[in-house]
């Protein structure tokens, strides 16, 4: 009984409401309650009536329940667990800590578990603080087959008129580093909920061997309150709006900043079913320069809409789909005006170290994204007699490897394919990235 996983079924369910399924379910609960008044002894008939108590919205029913297990039977590792997850969605996170630290002691604890329960001791911890600081930072090394994105061949249209390219502008293989940065501090409102302003600082560089034009430099800056909504009714709504500004420079030359500003929607639908959505406007502000001399024609103001559903099928796997909706109109030059749509979806895996014997498990992950782009007018410069359509394909998988709780090896490759109207912007990239990542 107790050897089955639990965390997914008792640790996140919204209250239900009586009608259809959910009546049957308020059914089903009102049966085990009986059920367990007449085998108040049987470690079944309390797990199951956990089980229905949490996914009603009866968190303290669910806690009465467990707690009695473990008068029962004090080894059940599993069943501490579960006891820390719901007194952490209840907001008693000493409580917390106690159950979870009696999980950890049990020397027979499950890798898989034992994982989770320290993941829910980070979380705990860092509930416990009002100010607290959390990052990541990767060096890795990159191998790309057209690092500057540049066309397969010399032949490309100029004013309508077929031209050949310099040499240099061709795609081109290289080796380059890529250096990232996440900095986070959450500050918790004291409200007893999700309510705390969140702040993020964001690096990336990549510096190529060969390729100068490829070097990418970026800083950016986010932050807003986030705020528990729907209190009583929903378990877990919450949102965020924020502010945000950027600078992203290119061959170390400026290329454009922004500022920027939005509304995240975060809300747990169903057991494991998540839901991430935002909306941002971002004003981009690109200057000429002597490396980028008509690099004004794209300054211009940005609307994205973007969704994410992600849905943990078992503690080993999450499947999630994404879709975007992006309008950017340009001040100078309505052909650098679009409209773009996408798609997309993945999978992450997690499986037992079949190497290293960490006891931390290994994660291989897939994901497929497709892109249409559709340009107001046609570029006069270009080809003033071809509207510009292009779609994109980007597939990735990363396999991660953990070498300890905080230190990660991961091994990705990647292809990018742009398809375009004008012959210009068509490419295809194929890209292999190795690093180790750190986080604290």
């Amino acid at each position: 009984m107790l050897g089955c996983a639990m965390t997914t079924d008792v640790s996140a369910q919204t209250p239900a409401a009586a009608t259809g399924a959910e009546g049957d379910l308020q059914r089903q609960y009102d049966e085990a309650f009986q059920d367990m008044l007449r085998r108040p002894s049987n470690l079944d008939v309390l797990f199951k009536f956990a089980k229905l108590a949490s996914k009603t919205g009866d968190l303290e029913g669910a806690v009465s329940a467990l707690e009695r297990m473990l008068l029962i039977d004090n080894n059940l590792p599993r069943v501490r667990l579960e006891l820390a997850l719901l007194y952490y969605r209840l907001g008693s996170y000493e409580v917390a800590r106690t159950y979870v630290d009696g999980a950890l002691k049990s020397p027979n604890l499950p890798a898989d578990v034992r994982a989770k329960a320290q993941e829910l001791l980070a979380q705990i911890q860092a509930r416990s603080k009002t100010s607290t600081f959390s990052g990541e930072f990767f060096l890795g090394w990159r191998y790309q087959s057209n690092a500057n994105l540049g066309p397969a061949n010399s032949t490309v249209s100029l004013f309508g008129q077929a031209a050949n390219l310099n040499q240099s502008a061709l795609g081109t293989p290289d080796w380059g580093v890529v250096s990232t940065a996440q900095i986070r501090h959450r500050y918790d409102l004291g409200l007893q909920d999700n309510s705390a302003l969140e702040t993020q600082f964001t690096f990336y560089g990549n510096r190529q061997f060969n390729v100068v034009a490829a070097d990418v430099t970026l800083i950016d800056l986010t932050s807003g309150p986030r705020f528990q909504v729907f209190k009583g009714i929903f378990e877990d709504v919450t949102l965020k709006p924020f502010l945000d500004a950027g600078y992203i420079w290119v061959a170390d030359t400026p290329y454009y900043g922004s500022i920027a500003g939005g509304l995240e929607a975060n809300a747990l639908l169903g057991t494991g079913l998540r839901s991430i959505s935002s909306a941002l406007w971002r004003r981009h502000d690109n200057e000429d320069t002597w490396y980028l001399p008509t690099n004004s024609q794209y300054r211009g103001n940005e609307l994205t809409g973007n969704s994410l559903l992600q849905y943990q099928v078992s503690p080993m796997l999450q499947v999630t789909a994404n879709a975007t909706a992006q309008r950017y109109q340009a001040d100078i030059a309505p052909w650098q005006s679009y409209q773009l749509w996408g798609v997309g979806g993945g999978f992450a895996f997690r499986f037992e170290d079949p190497v290293l014997k960490t006891g931390l498990p290994w994660t291989i992950s897939l994901s497929a994204n497709e892109q249409w782009w559709a340009y107001d007018q046609p570029d006069p410069t270009i080809d003033p007699n071809v509207m510009r359509y292009q779609t994109d394909t980007i597939v990735n998988t990363v396999l991660g490897v953990p070498l300890d709780d905080r230190t990660t090896f991961s091994l990705s490759g990647a292809r990018f394919v742009r398809n375009a109207t004008v012959s210009n912007y068509a490419f295809v990239n194929n890209s292999v990235l190795f690093g180790v990542s750190w986080r604290f």
